[in-house]
C-alpha cells in the first residue's frame, strides 16, 4: 500500500454527496487526464461496494464526511477486500480523529476540501507518481500528535517520526513545496513524497495501536 509505485487515476471512483464538490472533483481530474467518462460517481457507501465488485478501478476518493461512519467504513472494506486498489481521503476535517481514522481505516493520503483546486491537483498528481503530499494543516498536527506521543510513552515505537521526518513536517508547515523541500534537503522531490508516504504508514500503525489500546480498556478511538 505505501510503495512507491505509480497509481493510475484513471478509471476512477469518486463517493461524494455533495454536488459542489463533485463539480470540483470533476474538473480536477479532467487536468490530470481522467474524463468524464472515466468516473464513476456515487454519495453512497454501499452502492461504492457493490461497483467495486465488478469493474477495476485505479483509485478511489472517498468523502469521509459522508452521513454516518460510511466513508471510513467503506475504506476499510476497500483495504479488506481490494488492497490493490487505492483509497484517498477527502474532507473538510482537519481533527486528529478524523485524520488517523482515515489512516487506520487504509486511506494512502488525506487531502482537504478546503484547499483550493490546484492544489488538490499537486496532491492526486503525487499519489498517482507512487508518493504523497500533505497538507501544512495536517502536517502541524501530526507534530504536535507526536511530541505528545512521544512524551507519553516515553519510549521509541515504530511510529516514532526520524529526524528527517519531522525536519520534512517542518518545511512543510513553512509553506514550502516539494520541490523547495527536495532543495532544501538536497534529494529529489519524489524522494520527499515517498518520505511523507512513510509518515503516513508510521501515523497509520501508531493510530491503531492506540486503538487497540484502548480497545483492550473498552474504549475505541474514533
Amino acid at each position: 500500500m505505501f510503495s512507491s509505485e505509480a497509481v493510475s487515476l484513471s478509471p476512477a471512483l469518486v463517493v461524494e454527496n455533495d454536488t459542489a464538490m463533485q463539480e470540483r472533483l470533476r474538473y480536477i481530474l479532467s487536468t490530470l487526464g481522467c474524463d468524464e467518462p472515466q468516473i464513476t460517481w456515487t454519495g453512497d457507501g454501499e452502492a461504492a461496494m457493490q461497483l467495486l465488485d465488478r469493474p477495476s478501478f485505479g483509485v478511489v476518493l472517498v468523502d469521509i464526511g459522508l452521513p454516518g461512519d460510511s466513508g471510513i467504513e467503506l475504506i476499510e472494506w476497500l483495504q479488506a477486500h481490494h488492497p490493490q486498489v487505492p483509497a484517498v481521503a477527502i474532507s473538510s476535517s482537519r481533527s486528529e480523529e478524523s485524520i488517523f481514522s482515515a489512516l487506520r481505516a487504509g486511506a494512502v493520503a488525506y487531502l482537504l476540501k478546503e484547499r483550493d483546486d490546484l492544489e488538490l491537483s499537486i496532491g492526486l498528481r503525487s499519489i498517482e507518481q507512487g508518493g504523497a503530499t500533505i497538507d501544512p494543516a495536517i502536517a502541524r498536527r501530526v507534530l504536535a500528535w507526536h511530541a505528545g506521543h512521544a512524551a507519553d510513552s516515553g519510549t521509541v515505537s515504530d511510529a516514532a517520526l526520524t529526524p528527517q521526518e519531522r525536519k520534512t513536517l517542518e518545511l512543510v508547515v513553512q509553506g514550502l513545496g516539494h520541490r523547495d523541500i527536495a532543495e532544501a534537503l538536497a534529494m529529489p522531490r519524489l524522494a520527499v513524497e515517498c518520505r511523507i508516504k512513510g509518515i503516513y504508514r508510521k501515523l497509520a500503525l501508531g493510530s491503531r495501536g492506540e486503538a487497540s489500546h484502548m480497545a483492550g480498556g473498552h474504549e475505541l478511538l474514533r
